[in-house]
């Protein structure tokens, strides 16, 4: 595929979110999920990449309802859980060797549980004898990352229906026009002074050091990274305040001579206190310094779901220009490809 035709595909995908978002309430399986016998504490998604991000946006919102969601990254399971954790088994592609493994280490355990997926060995531990559980089925054919909409969607159904986050889901429709009307902002064709495009060409041959300066802010940082890696082919850093002011905020005094080379982009949302807005308007007067330019990015949105999204669009179209100043195909990702054979090959899930 040619890089412009690659970008176009890209664009597309993002700007299909909204429709993702609305289908995900009919997506095969959903109506397997029901409330278990004991009410959901904590919620632990099993993932990684794109499968997993859809947790970290979400965790905010969970956690104003009273429910801790953490996400694993890893092929086991943490030692914490008891029959009040449900767990949420992500992976588009259904051959994620982490959440295989994580999987099948739930297998003799009590807990609660849901497959997210297209198909694959997921698929079939879901729908296998020996621990099966419903499984939410994704429409295939995506790259993992242009299939959020679906996955966070699904994700936000999975928590409605078992009772976590009770009315998730009905604030789809909601977070799907929010979006829509960020089109103007950020889109193809919002015009010159569209920020997303400003940031990309700042961006370009610099490496991105991206703050985040609250909660809702910091899992759109996660995506805008992963993003900017995957459609730019571009290295970025993601830092979090406040921990940001007690270490990293002196990490970049040596490297002041090369200032040219980074960028600072800083990403707030609706749920900074005071304080935190003092502290990282101080921070970001500290930097000055270290960095070639700094940007100040503002979510929108009058609900944290939306102010979520709204971020994530930002980085997502951020991510699509900068492709497209670099001159590369935002589709391939041909360094993970040649790792996941490189272990498949070495007998590696």
């Amino acid at each position: 595929m040619a890089p412009e035709a690659g970008l176009k595909a890209m664009l597309a995908h993002v700007r299909d979110l909204p429709a993702q978002l609305e289908a995900a309430p009919r997506l095969p399986g959903l109506a397997d999920v029901a409330p278990p016998p004991v009410p959901v504490r904590d919620v632990l998604v099993c993932g990684m990449g794109g499968s997993a991000i859809a947790g970290d946006l979400l965790a905010p919102v969970a956690e104003r309802a009273g429910v801790r969601l953490a996400v694993r990254r890893e092929a086991d399971l943490p030692g914490w859980l008891d029959e009040r954790t449900l767990l949420v088994f992500s992976s588009y592609s259904g051959r994620t060797g982490e959440t295989l493994g994580a999987a099948r280490a739930a297998a003799g355990l009590p807990n609660p549980r849901v497959a997210i997926t297209t198909g694959g060995p997921l698929g079939d531990l879901a729908d296998g004898a020996v621990a099966p559980c419903p499984r939410v089925t994704l429409p295939p054919g995506l790259p993992p990352r242009a299939a959020l909409g679906h996955g966070l969607g699904a994700l936000a159904c999975v928590l409605d229906r078992v009772g976590a986050v009770p009315g998730l889901a009905a604030q789809l429709p909601a977070a799907a026009a929010a979006w829509r009307r960020g089109e103007e902002t950020f889109g193809p064709a919002a015009g010159p002074d569209n920020p997303a495009l400003l940031a990309a060409r700042a961006a370009l041959g610099r490496l991105l050091v991206v703050y985040t300066c609250s909660p809702e802010a910091h899992a759109p940082g996660l995506r805008l990274k992963a993003q900017v890696n995957e459609n730019g082919k571009s290295p970025a850093l993601v830092v979090a305040l406040p921990e940001a002011a007690h270490n990293d905020l002196v990490g970049w005094e040596v490297l002041r001579p090369r200032r040219r080379d980074f960028l600072l982009l800083m990403l707030h949302s609706g749920d900074e206190t005071p304080q935190a807005r003092r502290r990282s308007r101080a921070v970001a007067d500290l930097l000055d310094g270290e960095f070639q330019a700094r940007i100040e990015h503002e979510a929108a949105g009058d609900f944290p779901l939306a102010r979520i999204l709204s971020l994530v669009q930002f980085g997502d179209y951020l991510s699509c220009y900068l492709a497209a100043a670099a001159g590369v195909d935002p589709v391939p990702v041909a360094r993970i490809d040649a790792l996941k054979d490189r272990l498949r090959k070495d007998g590696d899930t």
